[in-house]
């Protein structure tokens, strides 16, 4: 064993030579401080806790090395310090190395800046070249009691994640389900979105339609409205048509009436001329018998004038005949003009 030195790293993470025993010892040895952060850097390679390692760092020289671990974590004695023993080929090493080195790092780094650390780590080295240092294993022992404790939770998270495991097996079945169903339903959406788009084309178009239709009804509500209006009119001039018939009605009877007193003139009127015809008769006989009669010419002067009365009033009868004849039919052909309008009539 040709001696020890410790290095930390200062707040720039810079390696650096804390101590060492003997004094100078590295210098002596040639060992370089590319050397000892090539150590440094194998230390971090491993792990950023407290670690052990050996390793040669020239042809006839190796090192055994202990890292405290970080101080802002997990750390032995002190943090962010390395202790690296130098050792010689015919070195070799009890089995418990590691703990004695743990053992300085565990006792003597808290007192660093004691005065009295020197001679400390002098009387350390001497135990430890002697093999009489106790070694160190507390914290070890502490770390695989926690590694067990770990280690259980690992199982049961273990045992956990296996089940976890089947049941999601089972869940990404599901999922898998899941998945087509919503494949389905996205092609049903798409479908839908077809159908959609089509009610809502066919729907702008019944829209379109019902405005037009809205607006022929309209445009036939006015037209009724319209023939309402003529309707209107027409019933009441058929209101004035019944009139008029009804006065036809009693100039028919009034004609059939003067018709059967014109029947009655004429046999007074045939009556009166056979009485001539006598009376002419009895008057020629008379005067061929008796000269003239002033009584009987009298009578017939009388019977003359009666007779031309009545063809008087015949003949005013004919005319009045005529006249209402005339009217009923002017009544009749507008009568039947009036029911050719009506009949002519869209129903409601």
């Amino acid at each position: 064993m040709k001696g020890l030195v410790i290095l930390n790293l200062d707040k720039k993470s810079e390696l650096s030579i804390d101590i060492e025993y003997p004094p100078n010892v590295s210098e002596e040895l040639g060992v370089t401080e590319s050397m000892l952060e090539t150590v440094f850097d194998e230390h971090k390679r491993v792990k950023t806790g407290p670690n052990y390692l050996e390793m040669q760092i020239k042809r006839d020289l190796s090192v055994a090395s202990f890292f405290t671990g970080h101080s802002s974590k997990h750390f032995i004695g002190k943090g962010d310090h390395v202790i690296t023993v130098f050792l010689s080929d015919e070195d070799i090493l009890p089995r418990n190395f590691e703990g004695q080195i743990r053992r300085i790092a565990f006792e003597l780094l808290p007192k660093r800046k004691e005065k009295k650390f020197k001679d400390l780590i002098a009387r350390s080295y001497e135990l430890l070249e002697k093999g009489e240092l106790d070694a160190y294993w507390q914290e070890r022992e502490e770390f695989e009691q926690e590694i067990g404790d770990k280690k259980e939770k690992i199982d049961d998270l273990a045992q956990k994640v296996s089940l976890l495991v089947s049941d999601r097996s089972e869940h990404l079945r599901n999922v898998e389900d899941l998945k087509r169903e919503v494949a389905e339903l996205y092609s049903k959406l798409e479908n839908w979105g077809t159908q959609m788009a089509e009610l809502s084309e066919y729907n702008a178009t019944l829209t379109s339609k019902n405005r037009e239709l809205t607006r022929l009804t309209n445009v036939q509500k006015m037209a009724l409205d319209q023939k309402d209006e003529r309707i209107k009119n027409l019933k009441a001039k058929l209101g004035d048509t019944t009139e008029i018939e009804k006065g036809a009605e009693q100039l028919l009877s009034e004609i059939k009436r003067i018709k059967m007193e014109n029947e009655t003139l004429k046999q007074e009127i045939d009556n009166l001329k056979e009485t001539n015809k006598n009376l002419k008769f009895q008057e020629l006989k008379a005067k061929r018998e008796s000269g003239t009669i002033p009584e009987l010419e009298l009578e017939i002067q009388q019977l003359k004038d009666k007779i031309l009365g009545v063809t008087n009033e015949k003949e005013n009868m004919r005319r009045l005949l005529n006249d209402l004849q005339n009217d009923i039919k002017i009544i009749r052909e507008e009568r039947d003009r009036y029911y050719k309008i009506v009949k002519g009539t869209k129903p409601f």
